[in-house]
């Protein structure tokens, strides 16, 4: 499409309006627009003018363009947007680039994303990169042709807008309406006041007649004007035919008028595109049409690997293709000047000249060392012609193209399978590969039911360890821990199986019978695998043993044993063991020091381990922030804890881990006092259906969500039923009387309420129990106040709350004062009942634990026992008063400038936990820009300082 200086021919309102979005995006709030048209009518042209504009105006211009070719693979437009690479010498991009190539992902269950999905990591990574480009400079991303965009980067587009407004960033994608699809949805579901939509409708006839004025010379004569009529409005159209009549001279300039000078049918824009092509010279249309299979942007150097000629060679093509507008200059890429130019290139080729030309190129590129998913892509669309090649290469590629795209690796598994004679002794191997991505991408049942078949028919005695691991981790991962136990069974009683592999075997079967709530058989087995492993000096062997016995001992007897335990499982590293796995035992050792009151081993455990967990995934990441949620929780860091389980969600749905982050929210709504809220997060806990193993040791905090959401709807009865029956039958496979010991002052507390003395005796002896094995002021508070409550004594209740203070958890500390109050108020001694409820009703104040209050309150009234007199109360929602002390830390980074990925490091948290605060703390303050809380950060900064003494 032509434009002139400062103007784009028949779109000046598209121009202006992305421009005003370009200067609020560089003021500080964030804009997306979504440019809509049919091939043609000027979407990359438009996108080039403002790109232009955003670049005047000090914004950092990003480009990028979607590719027919690539929509398989992950995170292809956009990693090439913002220049991800591994040799980059900026350490931002590098970073991203080595989580995109997600070898630390490799075989882990669901690690790698799928067909349909991606994975988190590199959503995280890719996230994180945008934010720090924004903290540097406002920035401008401009991507074209959006319709052939991959999920993954779509995704990274999506999760982008849910808090564009806080950033100096503009985003503007162009896509064509047909074919329908996932840019499209994106595109008409975001609220009106966060998106526009520029729908281009074809060239209005004033804007047609100036583009032919503007291309021929003069004003469009008679004949000119009828054979434009039949091009419908559409620039490109009219330029193409512009173009070809000139080239045949048949355009006349007299008198001010351009005019043909025969009258012809109006040709298709593919003829004319075809027209064109005739000009050129054979060479030069040859290097074109392998240049349309490399894509819409190959480099020469590409271009020069695929036919085997020196780039100086090509220099003079590329120069003479670009002359006659079949390509333009974009730096080191072959870009068509127009997608329709290479489509007619393309689509000019017979079908089995194509599926050659991309095998010569998948050759080239696999040569030349270009990353695996490029090769992929080539040798997709080569099917069948791939041949010997594909299974060759695959032999060698599966394993980093299953870690980058494993939907990729499985089409093209399933072809090599396909290829291959039954007797092939390459097939077994293929088959291991098939599963390992299965596995990977998270098809669990599939990837099971490939390594069985694998396994039933290989005649390799190597690949039986490997094919029975996946159908072990498989089985475990989801959720079916007793098909897994089969399966080490069969291969511990195997003679293909080595003995250093049986002891690994036999390690992970102490965590099977563990999950399954089997906890004296787990125990037996790991304490025999843990002196096998420390014969063998197997590393891996041992700390799936230990991490067995560690988390028996703490459901048994918690102490200063269990925890040494989890240390030593903690502090092994070896080269064999997976790197999830190493996450899995530090989360593991965090929650020990939280249970034991130990918060800032538990703190710097969390922080050591935040970054790996972000860039590994998987269903590490929402156990990571349910446990960060949870030592906010007894912490009384409420906000805190609601900002982590928000962080959590995504990849919580994701990796089917949510019911215990949507019960954290859940247990803080109902104790402040919001029902509706708790009941919706109830809700969304009973729908979702956790399956993974990890998520089965927290299924009591559902539990305890509903239990407290019975009482909250003035139902005590329904919740101790909940409750007892749960301890006296478990919870899930695991014993509730162990797991659910926590509990028991709340038993005892509605067991006398019920008369039911005899179980509450039980209740505040396995209480008794607990703290006599820990000895931590936690445990002790639980059980003083359970005898406390038995033995109607205040000082055994005082005693709690003095435990709970040291701890410290302030909600329970609150629930002592006010059990004391009230035995005080029984006994007659209003003044000391009153004193304990005021510092009962200051605890809940700062927890904004109004439902609390509110018990508190009716229960001391009853008895005739008031408030002292009325103190003002902090527990604002919505101004500077009512940020935590960490979002005015995280409000503090963001007023010196630091990206949410700078304040993560800073801070030792995620970067979503930070996005999180940044969100809360706007919502706060009634702003909706990070510009804004700078401002206003550093006006009150200025407010504080003393005046100058000069």
């Amino acid at each position: 499409m032509v434009h002139f200086p400062g103007r784009l021919m028949g779109r000046e309102a598209e121009t202006a309006e992305i421009a005003g979005l370009a200067a609020a995006a560089k003021a500080g709030t964030g804009q997306v627009a979504f440019v809509v048209g049919e091939a043609g009518l000027g979407k990359t042209a438009l996108l080039e003018v403002t790109a232009g504009t955003a670049g005047s105006l000090g914004m950092r211009v990003l480009h990028g363009a979607a590719q027919e070719l690539e929509q398989q693979r992950p995170f292809a437009v956009i990693s090439a947007c913002l220049g991800v690479d591994t040799k980059s010498a900026d350490a931002s991009l590098a970073r991203a680039g080595e989580i995109l190539r997600g070898e630390g992902r490799y075989g882990m269950p669901g690690g790698a994303g799928g067909a349909a999905e991606s994975d988190f990591a590199t959503v995280e990574a890719m996230l994180g990169l945008i934010e720090d480009l924004c903290a540097q400079q406002p920035l401008a991303l401009f991507v074209d042709d959006l319709q052939w965009a991959d999920s993954a980067s779509l995704l990274v587009v999506q999760r982008l807008l849910r808090s564009i407004h806080q950033l100096p960033l503009l985003i503007v994608g162009a896509y064509r309406p047909v074919p329908r699809g996932e840019v499209d949805r994106l595109s008409q579901s975001l609220a009106l006041g966060k998106r526009t939509v520029l729908e281009l409708a074809p060239l209005t006839p004033p804007a047609v007649s100036a583009l032919l004025a503007g291309l021929c010379g003069g004003a469009p004569g008679p004949r000119l004007w009828r054979m434009a009529e039949g091009a419908a409005g559409n620039p490109l159209y009219v330029m193409e035919l512009v173009a070809a009549l000139l080239r045949e001279e048949a355009i006349e300039l007299r008198d001010g008028l351009a005019d043909v000078t025969v009258g012809s049918p109006v040709p298709s824009l593919t003829k004319l595109i075809t027209h064109r092509l005739r000009y050129l010279r054979d060479e030069v249309v040859q290097a074109l049409r392998t240049a349309s299979v490399l894509g819409a942007g190959c480099t020469v150097t590409d271009l020069a690997a695929v036919l085997d000629r020196p780039t100086h060679q090509l220099l003079s093509i590329v120069a003479e293709a670009e002359t006659d507008g079949i390509l333009r200059d974009a730096g080191d890429r072959l870009v068509f000047r127009h997608d329709l130019i290479r489509h007619a290139l393309y689509d000019a080729m017979s079908g089995s000249a194509r599926a050659m030309l991309h095998l010569r190129t998948a050759q080239a590129l696999a040569g030349a060392g270009a990353v695996p998913e490029r090769v992929a892509e080539q040798l997709l669309a080569a099917a069948p012609a791939a041949g010997e090649f594909l299974i060759d290469w695959l032999l060698g590629s599966a394993v980093p193209l299953t870690s980058r795209a494993p939907a990729m690796a499985l089409l093209l598994l399933d072809q090599a399978l396909a290829l291959t004679d039954p007797a092939d002794p390459r097939r077994g191997q293929l088959k291991l590969y098939r599963a390992v991505a299965q596995l990977s991408s998270g098809r669990l049942a599939e990837a099971e039911e490939t390594a069985r078949c694998a396994l039933a028919r290989t005649h390799d005695p190597g690949w039986e360890g490997p094919l029975r691991w996946i159908i072990v981790h498989a089985s475990f991962a989801r959720g079916r821990p007793d098909l897994a136990l089969v399966e080490i069974h069969a291969a511990c009683g195997s003679s293909g199986v080595s003995a250093l592999e049986v002891i690994r075997f036999r390690a992970f079967s102490a965590l099977c019978l563990f999950a399954l709530g089997r906890l004296p058989e787990a125990g037996a087995v790991a304490a025999t695998t843990r002196r096998a492993a420390e014969a063998m000096g197997d590393g891996a062997a041992l700390a799936n043993a230990l991490h067995v016995l560690a988390a028996k001992r703490f459901l048994e007897a918690p102490g200063t044993e269990a925890l040494e335990l989890a240390r030593h499982a903690a502090r092994l590293t070896p080269e064999t063991m997976h790197p999830a796995q190493r996450i899995g035992l530090q989360l593991a050792l965090a929650n020990s020091y939280m249970d034991l009151d130990r918060r800032q081993d538990a703190q710097r455990t969390l922080a050591a381990v935040h970054e790996t967990a972000e860039h590994t995934g998987g269903a590490y990441l929402p156990w990571y922030h349910l446990s960060c949620a949870l030592l906010a929780f007894h912490a009384g860091r409420w906000d805190d804890a609601l900002t982590e389980v928000e962080a959590g969600l995504d990849p919580g749905e994701h990796f089917a881990m949510c019911r215990a982050l949507r019960a954290v929210a859940a247990l803080i709504s109902v104790h402040r006092g919001r029902q509706t809220d708790a009941e919706a997060h109830l809700t969304a806990a009973a729908a979702a259906t956790d399956s993974g193993t990890v998520a089965w040791f927290y299924e009591y905090l559902p539990l305890c969500a509903d239990a407290l959401a019975d009482e909250a709807r003035g139902r005590p009865e329904h919740a101790y039923a909940r409750l007892t029956a749960a301890f006296d039958r478990g919870v899930g496979h695991l014993p509730g009387q162990l797991i659910l010991c926590f509990l028991t002052p709340d038993l005892v507390r509605l067991a006398l309420a019920h008369d039911d003395t005899t179980n509450a005796r039980r209740y505040a002896e396995a209480a008794r129990r607990r703290a006599d094995h820990s000895g931590t002021p936690y445990h002790l508070g639980d059980a003083h106040r359970c005898q406390g409550l038995l033995a109607r004594d205040p000082d055994l209740l005082l005693a709690a709350a003095r435990c709970y203070h040291e701890a410290p958890r302030p909600l329970s500390e609150a629930h002592a004062y006010t059990d004391a109050a009230e035995l005080l108020a029984q006994q007659r001694r209003p003044a000391q009942a009153r004193a304990l409820l005021d510092q009962a009703l200051e605890i809940y104040t700062r927890l904004d634990a109004q439902w609390d209050a509110a018990r508190a309150l009716s229960r001391l009234r009853a008895h005739a026992v008031h408030r002292s007199a009325r103190r003002p109360r902090n527990s604002a929602r919505h101004g500077w008063e009512a940020l935590t002390d960490t979002e005015r830390i995280v409000a503090d980074h963001v007023a010196d400038g630091h990206s949410n990925p700078e304040i993560a490091d800073r801070m030792y948290i995620s970067r979503r936990t930070v996005g999180s605060h940044v969100s809360h703390i706007l919502r706060k303050l009634g702003m909706t820009s990070r510009v804004e809380l700078a401002t206003e950060v550093i006006r009150r900064k200025n407010l504080d300082r003393p005046p100058s003494q000069d």
